[in-house]
């Protein structure tokens, strides 16, 4: 009896605590955005308004840049904004990426970081192509003084078909990195939001941050090149 009643307390008490754990993840994400785009303005301010370059370490760098994927000259330069270097990557990820990074194959390593964020900020010959028929599209915005409203940075809520890979900051039931079997024709694989994402932040030029439902989100191309391969996101 005694067995029973505790087993029933701990099912009423599981979802309150898995709730209170996503909800303290999601401010600790959006305070982590938000120190990201002081860091990013901060930079500009010295820069004449001119934000870091979204390219990739070279050779990589003349077309073939990703939106999680930062050079180690963005990387150094910002983090002389930071606190630490801590701050470029998604707290929801913690140092996942970091000890990830030195495991990757050489030929992912020369690219430069990823950082558990999408970087939108210095990419060059936006819009790039939509990577669904008649998809969206998005601007890079490249000073501080461009659009307000275009995004700047935004949770990683990704995946690679190729790579069998899906990120995703905010699920259900936690944070997700890692490859899924889930069908999904549209994609070729498995898409956030197919692997049980809850959203994102969204992080606009003007310096807000706001939450985002995923069942809002659109899907859009995250890879300059490699097509239905490469990088999908959502925000």
């Amino acid at each position: 009896m005694v067995i029973a009643i505790i087993a029933i307390l701990a099912a009423m008490l599981l979802p309150a605590l898995t709730g209170a754990k996503e909800k303290a993840r999601r401010t600790s994400c959006k305070n982590g955005l938000r120190q990201f785009e002081l860091a990013l303005h901060m930079y500009g301010d010295d820069n004449k308004q001119q934000l870091p370059s979204g390219a990739p370490n070279k050779p990589k760098a003349a077309n073939d840049d990703h939106l999680p994927v930062i050079s180690n000259a963005t990387s150094n330069s910002i983090v002389q904004y930071t606190a630490t270097a801590q701050m470029l990557h998604c707290p929801s990820f913690g140092d996942w990426f970091i000890k990830e990074q030195a495991n990757r194959p050489f030929e992912e390593r020369e690219y430069g970081h990823v950082i558990g964020y999408n970087y939108h900020g210095g990419h060059t010959n936006t819009p790039w192509r939509p990577i669904i028929a008649g998809g969206a599209t998005w601007i890079s915005p490249q000073r501080l003084t461009e659009s307000s409203s275009l995004v700047l940075l935004s949770d990683m809520n990704d995946w690679s078909p190729l790579y069998g890979q899906t990120y995703a900051p905010h699920g259900k039931g936690g944070t997700i990195r890692q490859g899924v079997d889930i069908a999904n024709t549209g994609a070729s694989g498995a898409s956030s939001a197919a692997a049980g994402a809850a959203g994102g932040n969204i992080g606009l030029l003007d310096g807000s941050v706001s939450w985002k439902d995923i069942k809002k989100m659109q899907i859009y191309r995250g890879s300059q090149l490699w097509d239905e391969d490469g990088c999908w996101a959502m925000w």
